[in-house]
């Protein structure tokens, strides 16, 4: 049995691209199918696209399991399985049901996909599940991957259609996963209960996370007060660099803060604009207070060397 998860927010954008990473350890469990319904409103059809990693039976039975809101039209692209054909794909009683029985075929998998949009009505809504783009990206690489998930995206655009997609980012380096979660305006994490949301970071995440003097003055509010607003953390930014406060506090919520969020080492709500101390806060905190130390410290005096 799964393990009860939380959902993390760990980005989003306001006005931004309506398209969401979630970021969760159990790519056959289809217990986050439920969120993707969120995103839509309960009033007016809605219909639902998946696109499955999954053996056809099990998606099923996970899917009417863990899912009872119903659809106006529902599509399944089963990717990796062999079937006669189209007709007899779906079993009686169970969502249209299309094949792609090459799964590093993503021409066919994106070309599927908008069969159903075609065929859909233009009112409404309609709403994408990916369970898998770690299936996608062991099978063909992430530059490759990342070329068709923004193909993806770009299709899902042009029909008005929602994009919910997952990743593992444990099976993945960390350069994997930030590629990925950067296509994205919204990302979420789902962690277990008992176990820790991120991994501790490295020595060279630590001296990634110092590197730039914004991220040092963020994580200096944060060692002294535990949870400031990003406008105070804006504020000490701009009193001790060369950037100006309202350009400080835009790099802050484009780049550092989720950088730092993802690393573990602050914990950033960017709906409150709060910033506070994260899970690995802990780890950082000599490297930071060395760092400090350093600006701080009064410059040496040099003396002519005696002839």
């Amino acid at each position: 049995m799964s393990s009860v998860q939380d959902t993390k927010l760990v980005r989003t954008c306001v006005d931004g691209d309506p398209h969401t990473l979630v970021m969760r350890q159990e790519s056959g469990d289809s217990s986050t199918c439920g969120p993707m319904f969120d995103l839509l409103p309960d009033d007016g059809p809605t219909d639902a696209l998946a696109v499955t990693h999954q053996e056809a039976a099990r998606f099923f039975h996970d899917w009417h399991e863990r899912i009872d809101r119903r659809t106006r039209s529902m599509g399944v692209v089963s990717v990796g399985e062999q079937m006669r054909s189209t007709a007899s794909a779906s079993p009686p009683g169970q969502p249209m049901m299309r094949g792609v029985a090459d799964p590093t075929d993503t021409d066919a998998i994106r070309h599927t996909a908008e069969g159903y949009l075609d065929s859909w009505p233009a009112d409404g809504r309609s709403v994408t599940y990916f369970d898998s783009m770690t299936d996608v990206i062991e099978e063909i690489g992430v530059d490759d991957a990342t070329d068709f998930l923004e193909s993806f995206l770009r299709m899902l655009d042009a029909h008005g259609a929602t994009g919910y997609f997952c990743l593992d980012p444990t099976a993945h380096d960390r350069a994997v996963v930030r590629e990925v979660a950067s296509l994205f305006d919204t990302v979420l994490e789902c962690v277990d209960n008992a176990a820790e949301a991120t991994a501790e970071p490295s020595v060279g995440d630590c001296f990634e996370a110092i590197a730039d003097p914004r991220r040092r003055h963020v994580l200096a509010e944060v060692a002294e007060c535990e949870e400031v607003s990003v406008a105070d953390a804006a504020d000490r930014v701009a009193a001790r660099t060369d950037v100006g406060r309202l350009r400080a506090q835009a790099s802050l919520t484009n780049a550092h803060l989720p950088k730092l969020a993802d690393l573990g080492v602050v914990t950033y709500d960017s709906e409150a604009r709060r910033v506070g101390r994260g899970q690995h806060f802990d780890s950082v905190e000599p490297y930071l207070r060395t760092a400090l130390e350093q600006e701080t410290a009064p410059e040496r005096e040099t003396t002519p060397e005696r002839e």
